[in-house]
């Protein structure tokens, strides 16, 4: 019977990193079945000390504050039918920490899910730069996504997954796997023109060639000119790419300023009146910046608990949190000057960045939790000498890094990509070698 379990929660699991990809609802309805079903199977059996272990007793404590919170919003019932769920992704990490202790095999089949993962995406990014087949016009916004189509998130998925696939093959000392994964990956990454994956990904690969010994010298050296030279060769080739990443990016900074006809020519059909509110708005980062003090408005009314898990989108529209374009640098504007400008306000379904979004609908409790969490990775990486341990603490912390833009913490894509790293966290090759 035990083996039987074990078989059937090994495949179901292992389908996750490609359910992701196709199905969104597939993958949250495996976790939360599979976990659900461990639960009541501990329970049965007795089997109280799976419980106690030091990830989920971290996740419990954050749990019952985010719990707290939604019984003290205003949006009581509607803030607890999202946040008691959420307990599945705690009974997740312990299934999976179980999975890893007494299934020989799955971290072998969950390996090859992630590169079988891999492979269908980078098809699919074939497929819709040819623009043929089921990607016929669907490069959308100066982006690629592969197979998850108008969800602009391939990039994300991504340099969520790609360090766990290392460490797994590192475990399977599959070290020349590694290192064309590596490569392989980060083009994708990159030409997926998500600029927040892409920094993620260069602190991923700044900690593994800088403090790994994967690599000698000489192979480092040789990885860092191909990465450089084939993203070089990537972001020239391809204009569209080129603005999005680094053009776009230094006009952010005020380092440059971008072309008057190309802006006009890309962001804007009426070019005589939206010129400048291009320049002005589509440029500056001012939606997050809109939604980054909304959300602290926000928290500052709910220091210590926050307002409800999710009631951000319903707060953000009150009059007292409420922040419109106008309100900020430019508000001497006439009101029809925004006309036909729309989505530049302090209100959406999120704020865009985990803490804010902690700060503000769980407070400053849980938010804290988190930030331990993430220093505690980074001390663990230098504390370990163990190289796929090292990589798992990699994922956590730029999982939970904390200068980008994000979606919602809670959402149940992101969900699964934050959680399952600390799954793996106890992963250790037989006769590991050390990195330092």
């Amino acid at each position: 019977m035990k083996n039987k379990y074990l078989l059937i929660n090994r495949y179901l699991i292992s389908l996750i990193p490609l359910s992701l990809i196709f199905s969104i609802f597939i993958a949250d309805l495996i976790v939360s079945l599979t976990s659900i079903f461990f639960f009541f199977y501990c329970l049965f059996k007795k089997n109280y000390n799976i419980f106690n272990v030091i990830e989920f007793k971290i996740f419990i404590l954050f749990y019952l504050l985010c719990i707290i919170g939604s019984i003290n919003s205003d949006f009581t019932i509607y803030s607890l039918t999202k946040v008691l769920p959420y307990i599945r992704f705690g009974l997740f990490i312990i299934l999976v920490k179980y999975l890893i202790q007494n299934d020989k095999k799955f971290l072998f089949y969950f390996s090859n899910s992630i590169l079988i993962s891999f492979f269908i995406l980078f098809i699919g990014l074939i497929f819709q730069i040819l623009n043929i087949g089921p990607f016929t016009n669907s490069y959308l916004n100066n982006r690629y996504s592969s197979f998850f189509f108008d969800e602009l998130i391939m990039g994300s998925y991504l340099i969520k997954i790609l360090p766990i696939s290392i460490a797994l093959l590192f475990i399977f000392e599959k070290k020349v796997l590694i290192y064309f994964t590596v490569l392989f990956v980060s083009v994708m990454i990159l030409i997926s023109g998500e600029r927040s994956a892409i920094i993620s990904l260069s602190i991923f690969l700044g900690f593994l060639f800088i403090f790994t010994n994967l690599l000698n010298f000489k192979k480092k050296l040789i990885g860092i000119i191909f990465l450089l030279f084939t993203s070089s060769i990537t972001l020239f080739l391809n204009d569209d790419l080129k603005f999005r990443v680094i053009d776009k990016t230094l006009y952010q900074l005020s380092i440059i300023e971008p072309e008057r006809d190309y802006v006009e020519f890309k962001y804007s059909d009426k070019p005589e009146k939206y010129t400048a509110i291009a320049r002005e708005e589509f440029f500056l980062p001012l939606k997050y910046y809109l939604l980054f003090n909304t959300g602290l408005k926000i928290y500052s009314d709910h220091i210590l608990f926050g307002s409800g898990v999710k009631t951000f989108r319903m707060l953000c529209k009150k009059d007292e949190y409420y922040l419109k374009k106008n309100y900020l640098a430019f508000k001497d504007k006439p009101d029809d000057y925004y006309e036909g400008f729309t989505g530049v306000d302090g209100c959406s379904t999120h704020p865009h960045n985990y803490y804010i979004q902690l700060l503000s609908e769980t407070g400053l409790l849980t938010t804290l939790i988190v930030f331990f969490v993430l220093c505690l990775s980074i001390f663990n990486y230098f504390k370990t000498n163990l190289f796929e341990k090292k990589i798992i603490f990699i994922s956590i912390f730029i999982n939970l890094f904390p200068f980008i833009t994000t979606g919602s913490f809670f959402n149940n894509f992101i969900s699964i990509l934050i959680y399952l790293p600390i799954c793996f966290i106890d992963i250790k090759k037989k006769n590991s070698t050390k990195t330092n």
